[in-house]
């Protein structure tokens, strides 16, 4: 009767010794589920931050770059890049049609200066004038007390204006325009006021005169009207000068030439003397052609790297993070 209590006590107390070694167990089991669950809370919390997944797929990338591509190209800064390219570029187009228009009228003048001068016909051809540009002529004739003011002009820092009178030619042919050159705003002033008469030869005197004949002169855009009533004519309109020195009644072309002053007598003493002063006997055209066009090709090919550096921009798809690609 005494072995079985003292047997099933020592079975108690086996039992209670086995109850710490399953307790680790348990718990690490017990405990897991709630680690995975902090885990899988963390994930949702990092992929709600980034949408329905932490990764963009490849679908998602490229419409995002072709949205920012279409945006790109709607800002203001993008359409003048389009057609800022297009303008210089014509633009130096033109400057190199320019250009060899250019060097044909040097050549063209080149050749007419170096020819003898020539005796221009008693009834002069006007549709032919233009082939006879920068040609030097042999005029003789009278000057018709009748001044034409052309200006305001300046020469060696000294303003004025141009003095033009009718030239009757001899021997019955037509009376012509001649531009006896260069006096002082303050000479002009007294002519157009009637205090002082033309300066030069008697009205029956003869004068040989040997001149240039020059392109008929165009209006330019800023230039205003001539104001023929108060003897103020700011282009070279040889039609209206040729109808106020008394038109096709009285025998005037319309035709202008310049006298030609070959520098034998100083211009400073000419004006001082109210002498008009004639131009040069050579003629000389600015050519910068060649740098406007180069400016406007440079301008042309800098706005267009601009323009597709700003392009490329757009169409880039955004690049992920690598700590991103990492997770």
């Amino acid at each position: 009767m005494s072995v079985a209590p003292r047997l099933l006590s020592s079975l108690r107390a086996s039992l209670r010794s086995a109850q710490p070694l399953r307790g680790p167990h348990i718990s690490a089991a017990r405990s897991a589920p709630v680690a995975g669950s902090v885990r899988s809370a963390g994930s949702r919390r990092f992929a709600s931050s980034f949408g329905s997944s932490p990764l963009p797929s490849t679908a998602s990338s490229s419409g995002t770059g072709g949205s920012r591509f279409r945006s790109q190209l709607a800002k203001p800064t993008t359409i003048v890049l389009i057609f800022v390219p297009i303008l210089c570029g014509f633009l130096g187009v033109w400057q190199v049609k320019r250009l060899r228009w250019k060097v044909a009228l040097i050549d063209e003048v080149e050749r007419n200066l170096h020819k003898e001068p020539m005796v221009l016909p008693g009834n002069i051809n006007l549709s032919a004038l233009p082939d006879f540009s920068f040609r030097r002529i042999l005029l003789q004739g009278r000057l018709l007390p009748l001044p034409i003011l052309l200006g305001p002009q300046v020469k060696d820092g000294v303003p004025g204006y141009a003095l033009i009178q009718p030239l009757v030619r001899p021997n019955g042919a037509s009376t012509i325009l001649l531009n006896r050159g260069f006096i002082t705003t303050t000479r002009a002033a007294a002519i157009r006021a009637g205090k002082e008469g033309v300066p030069g030869p008697a009205q029956d005197e003869e004068v040989t005169v040997e001149c240039m004949l020059m392109r008929p002169g165009e209006m330019g855009f800023w230039t205003p009207e001539n104001k023929v009533e108060g003897n103020e004519w700011f282009w070279r309109d040889v039609v209206g000068m040729a109808e106020v020195a008394g038109g096709e009644e009285k025998g005037v072309q319309p035709v202008l030439v310049d006298a030609i002053d070959r520098g034998e007598t100083p211009a400073t003493y000419l004006m001082q003397r109210g002498i008009p002063v004639g131009r040069p006997a050579k003629v000389e055209l600015r050519n910068q052609h060649l740098s406007y066009a180069y400016t406007w090709f440079s301008l042309s090919a800098a706005t267009s790297a601009m323009l597709y550096f700003l392009l490329s921009r757009g169409r880039r798809a955004p690049r992920m993070d690598k700590r991103i690609r990492d997770l």
